[in-house]
């Protein structure tokens, strides 16, 4: 293996090995996934003879039980960047029943300065690690995660203040808190925000920031048409990166747009096949359409590359209500539940279950347990009225409802999409709230 080298040149491409980024002969950055370049790197590296299949699973997905589907995407996912079909080996060649192996000639590396022309200023390799280390833990985002890669980020920006990627990951980290620790979005947004402003200020073509910026308009700023707006803007920068197809199929699905929401969730799950997160929300809304069997596959393609993912159980859980099983929702639930540190959503999401099975009690030591919560700290109202609803309790539910609008509780994203409402949809206090939302009334069959 040649370790010494930090780049690999070939036919106008350059891999880069300590970023795991692959450039095209014009300089730009091609959309690929951190797995399908490390698999370029690992043959690259072997250039020398043909590298088998289990050999390349098991040195890029060192540690996880994968499918040999996962290789075949990342090779026709390179093929697509180099701009080949699937029949030509003019970068990398198949050996039926065997592996493949990479055939392109290596350039000579060229100097610093062109590298610098052609790629801007190059970040501090350390700096770069500790970066796709923090984005590796948002893609399966937990309160420890979540806090670990703050703590990750922050420390990039102490190597290289300049990288606006790590304030777009510190933006996503901010907000995130909000659904995986219970953060106040009074508190969370704000440092979201200041991180957003830091990444374009540095990088005004950033699509990653942009992204963030426009989640940061719909889940807080409730800022509908410059979210689309932002949206869009970070597709058009690069339609290669995941993270604006991630966000704007969130605020499709939640304005009842969803067959343009699927398709950019789908878009955004395959360019990041191996993302809980992005495999999660995909299911989500499968299931919400009816396509039980697809959904099923994605979140249980979730739990296999993170079993203890909490959210992917959660939506496992959703489903499993939604098809009359609320047994076996407990099971799901309660463990997202422990896993998640019996955040206000998991039990959010328990309580109907508990109800359904006839354990009233249950969802009424629930609602307590919420209501005593928030006599000490911030508590998502949105969360405690999905538990007062499923026991009957309507205008407390409405009551805390109203209350969320107050504590611009990020659940309220949901309220046209989500079918637990249902029943409250026809009250005259529900649809004065979808008014103040700027959401029109009708019928949901979400899941979550």
């Amino acid at each position: 293996m040649e370790t010494e080298r930090l780049q690999f040149w070939f036919s106008g491409f350059c891999v880069d090995v300590v970023s795991r980024a692959l450039h095209g002969p014009d300089g730009a950055s091609l959309a690929l996934t951190t797995k399908a370049v490390d698999v370029l790197i690992y043959l690259i590296e072997h250039r020398d003879r043909v590298v088998d299949k289990d050999e390349l699973l098991g040195a890029v997905w060192s540690g996880r039980v994968v499918e040999e589907n996962n290789l075949t995407q990342a090779i026709s996912s390179l093929r697509r960047a180099f701009g080949v079909g699937a029949g030509e080996h003019r970068f990398i060649r198949t050996f039926p029943n065997r592996g493949y192996r990479f055939v392109a000639d290596l350039s000579a590396d060229v100097n610093s300065a062109k590298r610098g022309a052609a790629y801007g200023s190059m970040h501090d390799p350390a700096a770069e690690r500790l970066y796709l280390a923090g984005r590796d833990l948002i893609d399966a985002p937990s309160i420890a995660r979540v806090k670990r890669a703050i703590g990750i980020f922050r420390q990039v920006l102490d190597i290289d203040p300049s990288h606006s990627l790590a304030w777009s990951g510190l933006a996503f980290a901010w907000r995130a808190m909000t659904m995986v620790s219970d953060m106040d979005p009074q508190q969370a947004f704000p440092l979201s925000n200041a991180a957003v402003e830091h990444a374009l200020a540095l990088d005004a073509s950033s699509p990653q920031a942009h992204a963030a910026r426009a989640f940061n308009l719909y889940w807080h700023a409730w800022d509908w048409r410059a979210a689309e707006l932002a949206c869009q803007h970070a597709i058009r920068l690069d339609p290669r990166v995941p993270d604006g197809h991630f966000v704007y199929a969130h605020l499709l699905h939640n304005f009842g747009r969803f067959e343009e929401a699927r398709t950019h969730a789908r878009i955004a799950r395959e360019l990041n096949p191996l993302s809980p997160l992005v495999n999660t929300m995909e299911a989500g809304y499968l299931a919400a359409a009816g396509r039980t069997e697809e959904a099923e596959t994605r979140v249980a393609h979730a739990l296999e590359i993170a079993p203890d993912y909490w959210a992917a159980l959660l939506t496992r859980g959703g489903m499993e209500i939604a098809r009359g099983d609320p047994v076996g929702a407990i099971e799901s639930i309660e463990r997202a539940a422990k896993l998640s540190g019996r955040s206000s959503l998991t039990l959010a999401t328990l309580a109907p279950a508990l109800v359904a099975t006839g354990n009233r009690a249950g969802a009424e030591q629930l609602r307590e347990e919420l209501k005593t919560l928030s006599e000490a700290t911030y508590v998502p109202s949105a969360n405690r009225a999905a538990i007062s609803n499923a026991l009957g309790h309507h205008d407390e539910a409405l009551d805390l409802l109203e209350f969320a609008h107050e504590q611009r509780d990020v659940r309220l994203v949901f309220l046209k999409t989500d079918a637990r409402w249902n029943n409250l949809r026809s009250h005259p206090r529900f649809q004065a709230l979808m008014d103040r939302m700027g959401f029109t009334p009708s019928f949901a069959s979400g899941v979550l």
